[in-house]
């Protein structure tokens, strides 16, 4: 009996140890179990074509020759964002990387410069209380506002990491103002930097869901992507990104845009595209329609919609825009969800 009752004694605390476990780890101990894996079955297809738009007069040795002369700001090469004006037809905003002076640069569907006659010997426009410690994409959100993500973060020590919320200027003003600035910190950050195994916390790709702002991480740490989310922002306060989905998207996201209705997202790596369609917004992107092409590109970190057909990217080292169309993609999967 004495026998009986040990056993049971500790057949129940074994089983409490485990229960306990799973409260503490989760009942899946396998980070990789929760990856969404969209890589793994992918078709064997060429790389689609590019079609060449022009190489953006700003990126040009002569065009920095001539302002350097004259002492005007000029951008650099490092064309870190694009995204599609909701106020003014044909027209885009693309942004610098570090080393720039903190200005967005109005530009055509053409991939030509927008020259202000009010600036004319400039171009692009100043955000007067911004700085570009690193720059990495730009959007717009549904009230208005041109989103600036100085988010750039390659050692993963950055406390100070930042969105400038700016009502979208005239492509002829020469100055503006950030009416707010969002500083956010990652849920699942506590060292700065992380050992290096552990430097997930980059981030190059930003899109708007309505006004709600939304970042894929660049990991440094491993072959992921973890898309957060920005809710309930303050102004000069730091809020912590709510964590969403971690995906296998065969390499480091760097670029990203979602059209207006918030029903598409595309997502690009240094080669591939991948397109994410739903019917509803009350539904991940992940649940609906994958589509995914590889393509060939120096350095694209660029992308947008520029069109419901098209997509322009722009390639970071050279300064080249292109043209990419979205029925050259192929399906990966089709909708797993509909709301």
């Amino acid at each position: 009996m004495t026998l009986l009752r040990h056993t049971y004694c500790c057949t129940l605390s074994l089983c409490l140890l485990g229960t306990l476990g799973l409260l503490a780890f989760g009942a899946d101990a396998d980070p990789e179990a929760k990856v969404i894996k969209l890589a793994e079955s992918l078709p064997n297809r060429e790389p689609i074509e590019l079609k060449p738009i022009r190489r953006l007069t700003r990126s040009t040795e002569a065009y920095q020759e001539t302002n350097q002369e004259a002492g005007n700001s000029f951008p650099g090469k490092e064309n870190s964002g694009i995204v599609k004006s909701r106020q003014y037809p044909d027209l885009f905003w693309v942004e610098n990387d570090s080393g720039d002076d903190p200005k967005i640069y109005p530009i055509r569907a053409s991939g030509e410069d927008y020259r202000s006659a009010r600036y004319a010997g400039d171009l692009g426009v100043t955000i007067a209380n911004a700085i570009n410690v690193d720059w990495e994409d730009i959007t717009v959100d549904a009230s208005g506002n041109v989103i600036v993500a100085d988010v750039g973060n390659n050692r993963n020590d950055r406390r100070d990491l930042v969105f400038y919320i700016v009502p979208e200027p005239s492509p002829d003003a020469g100055r503006t103002t950030a009416i707010k600035r969002y500083f956010i910190r990652y849920p699942d950050q506590n060292a700065f930097p992380p050992q290096e195994s552990e430097r997930n916390f980059d981030c190059e790709a930003v899109f708007t869901v309505g006004d709600t702002i939304h970042c894929f991480s660049k990991n440094r740490g491993n072959k992921l992507t973890t898309l957060y989310r920005l809710d309930h922002p303050r102004s000069d306060e730091v809020t912590t990104l709510t964590k969403l989905d971690t995906l296998n998207l065969n390499g480091q996201v760097v670029g990203a845009d979602a059209s207006s209705d918030g029903k598409r997202l595309v997502a690009i790596t240094y080669r591939d595209i991948w397109l994410f369609e739903r019917e509803s917004t009350e539904v991940s992107f992940f649940d609906g329609r994958v589509s995914w092409a590889p393509f060939r590109g120096d350095q694209v970190e660029s992308v947008c919609f520029a069109s419901d057909e098209t997509l322009f990217l722009i390639d970071e080292a050279t300064g080249a825009m292109q043209l990419a169309q979205l029925s050259d993609l192929s399906l990966v999967r089709a909708a797993t969800s509909k709301k």
